[in-house]
């Protein structure tokens, strides 16, 4: 069976991702993000999803807590990843990126436009809604990684890793207002299987 634990960074939805990740016939647990690397590769996990919060990561030489955690596992974990809200920007930061405040938050039902599939958004063009909850945004990707979506408020709403299966998404897939959510999901998931 597939293994892919969830990263819980204070997320109010981190729940419904093990749900969803369930549901789909994988073996899921959520996991704090100051589990030692050691503990995490006894699980012989085969991908890890990193739960959305709160949180800022504007300041990144300022990060602490389980937000510091994340970021060290982000570096260090050498699996198929999938960042989400917060992890999303966290991703970009760790590896280089840029998050400020967003010029206008998004809260809400919002319109993403896809501007590469990536595989991560396969067959969930050319649009589709989605919902967000952040103030924060990704305004610079890191180098290595390239754009995948944006909507009318935020440039950088999905991105992936140019050579590796490392992909962010600032809205949450894993509430049911996020009409395609679950498709994304299994767009994961073929991607992990083939990472085996």
């Amino acid at each position: 069976m597939t293994t892919i634990p969830v990263v819980y960074v204070k997320g109010q939805y981190n729940h419904l991702i093990v749900r969803n990740l369930k549901e789909l016939g994988v073996e899921s647990k959520l996991l704090s993000p100051s589990v030692p690397l050691e503990r995490l590769e006894s699980m012989n996990p085969d991908a890890l999803v990193m739960g959305g919060g709160p949180q800022s990561v504007r300041s990144p030489d300022q990060l602490t807590g389980e937000l510091a955690d994340a970021a060290q596992l982000i570096r260090q974990v050498k699996l198929p990843m999938l960042c989400i809200c917060v992890t999303h920007q966290l991703l970009a930061t760790a590896f280089g990126g840029v998050t400020e405040a967003a010029r206008k938050p998004e809260f809400g039902p919002v319109e993403i436009s896809v501007i590469d599939e990536g595989r991560i958004l396969e067959g969930l063009g050319p649009s589709f809604t989605a919902w967000e909850s952040h103030n924060d945004e990704v305004v610079k990707a890191p180098d290595g990684f390239h754009v995948l979506a944006k909507s009318n408020n935020c440039a950088i709403e999905a991105m992936r890793h140019d050579n590796r299966p490392i992909f962010g998404v600032q809205f949450h897939p894993e509430v049911s207002h996020t009409l395609k959510g679950v498709n994304l999901f299994k767009n994961f998931l073929r991607i992990v299987e083939e990472n085996k």
